[in-house]
Protein backbone atom coordinates (compact mmCIF):
# COMPACT_ATOMS: atom_id res chain seq x y z
CA UNK A 1 0.00 0.00 0.00
CA UNK A 2 0.98 3.48 -0.71
CA UNK A 3 1.04 6.04 2.02
CA UNK A 4 -1.86 8.45 1.79
CA UNK A 5 -0.76 11.72 0.25
CA UNK A 6 -2.75 14.66 1.47
CA UNK A 7 -3.68 17.30 -1.08
CA UNK A 8 -5.18 19.57 1.54
CA UNK A 9 -1.92 21.31 2.51
CA UNK A 10 -1.15 22.67 -0.99
CA UNK A 11 -4.79 23.76 -1.40
CA UNK A 12 -4.73 25.57 1.92
CA UNK A 13 -1.48 27.29 0.98
CA UNK A 14 -2.94 28.37 -2.38
CA UNK A 15 -6.08 29.68 -0.67
CA UNK A 16 -4.02 31.60 1.87
CA UNK A 17 -1.94 33.16 -0.93
CA UNK A 18 -5.14 34.15 -2.77
CA UNK A 19 -6.59 35.72 0.37
CA UNK A 20 -3.40 37.69 0.99
CA UNK A 21 -3.36 38.82 -2.64
CA UNK A 22 -7.01 39.95 -2.47
CA UNK A 23 -6.35 41.84 0.77
CA UNK A 24 -3.27 43.53 -0.73
CA UNK A 25 -5.17 44.56 -3.87
CA UNK A 26 -8.02 45.94 -1.76
CA UNK A 27 -5.57 47.91 0.40
CA UNK A 28 -3.87 49.31 -2.71
CA UNK A 29 -7.22 50.38 -4.15
CA UNK A 30 -8.27 52.02 -0.88
CA UNK A 31 -4.89 53.73 -0.63
CA UNK A 32 -5.22 55.04 -4.18
CA UNK A 33 -8.68 56.43 -3.50
CA UNK A 34 -7.49 58.08 -0.29
CA UNK A 35 -4.51 59.64 -2.07
CA UNK A 36 -6.85 61.17 -4.67
CA UNK A 37 -8.68 63.03 -1.92
CA UNK A 38 -5.49 64.17 -0.21
CA UNK A 39 -3.75 65.33 -3.39
CA UNK A 40 -6.93 67.03 -4.60
CA UNK A 41 -7.08 69.08 -1.41
CA UNK A 42 -3.38 69.86 -1.59
CA UNK A 43 -3.77 71.02 -5.19
CA UNK A 44 -6.61 73.38 -4.31
CA UNK A 45 -4.63 74.75 -1.36
CA UNK A 46 -1.68 75.34 -3.69
CA UNK A 47 -3.89 77.17 -6.18
CA UNK A 48 -5.33 79.33 -3.38
CA UNK A 49 -1.82 80.13 -2.17
CA UNK A 50 -0.74 81.13 -5.67
CA UNK A 51 -3.75 83.43 -6.03
CA UNK A 52 -2.96 84.99 -2.66
CA UNK A 53 0.67 85.57 -3.71
CA UNK A 54 -0.50 87.21 -6.94
CA UNK A 55 -2.88 89.52 -5.08
CA UNK A 56 -0.13 90.42 -2.61
CA UNK A 57 2.23 91.25 -5.50
CA UNK A 58 -0.45 93.50 -7.02
CA UNK A 59 -0.99 95.18 -3.64
CA UNK A 60 2.76 95.70 -3.22
CA UNK A 61 2.98 97.30 -6.66
CA UNK A 62 0.05 99.60 -5.87
CA UNK A 63 1.62 100.63 -2.56
CA UNK A 64 4.96 101.29 -4.25
CA UNK A 65 3.23 103.60 -6.73
CA UNK A 66 1.46 105.39 -3.87
CA UNK A 67 4.79 105.77 -2.05
CA UNK A 68 6.40 107.23 -5.17
CA UNK A 69 3.52 109.71 -5.52
CA UNK A 70 3.80 110.73 -1.87
CA UNK A 71 7.59 111.12 -2.15
CA UNK A 72 7.11 113.38 -5.17
CA UNK A 73 4.57 115.44 -3.23
CA UNK A 74 6.97 115.73 -0.28
CA UNK A 75 9.77 116.88 -2.61
CA UNK A 76 7.41 119.39 -4.20
CA UNK A 77 6.44 120.84 -0.81
CA UNK A 78 10.07 121.05 0.28
CA UNK A 79 11.23 122.77 -2.89
CA UNK A 80 8.31 125.02 -3.84
CA UNK A 81 6.54 127.81 -1.99
CA UNK A 82 3.66 127.44 -4.43
CA UNK A 83 2.98 123.91 -3.18
CA UNK A 84 3.01 125.09 0.43
CA UNK A 85 0.60 127.92 -0.41
CA UNK A 86 -1.69 125.54 -2.31
CA UNK A 87 -1.86 123.15 0.63
CA UNK A 88 -2.45 126.01 3.07
CA UNK A 89 -5.27 127.39 0.91
CA UNK A 90 -6.99 124.16 -0.17
CA UNK A 91 -6.52 121.87 2.81
CA UNK A 92 -6.26 124.29 5.72
CA UNK A 93 -8.50 127.12 4.46
CA UNK A 94 -5.83 129.75 5.01
CA UNK A 95 -5.34 132.96 3.03
CA UNK A 96 -2.87 135.81 2.61
CA UNK A 97 -3.48 139.17 4.20
CA UNK A 98 -5.93 141.22 2.21
CA UNK A 99 -7.39 138.25 0.33
CA UNK A 100 -11.11 137.62 0.39
CA UNK A 101 -12.25 134.01 0.38
CA UNK A 102 -15.59 133.09 -1.14
CA UNK A 103 -17.01 129.78 -0.05
CA UNK A 104 -19.55 128.30 -2.41
CA UNK A 105 -22.14 125.78 -1.26
CA UNK A 106 -21.63 122.30 -2.58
Amino acid sequence: MHPAVSTRAPRRAAQAIRRIAVILVALLILGGIASLFVTGRATSELQQSRKRVESLHAEIQQLQQENARLRAEIDSVRNSTYAVERIAREDLGMSKRGEVIYLLPR
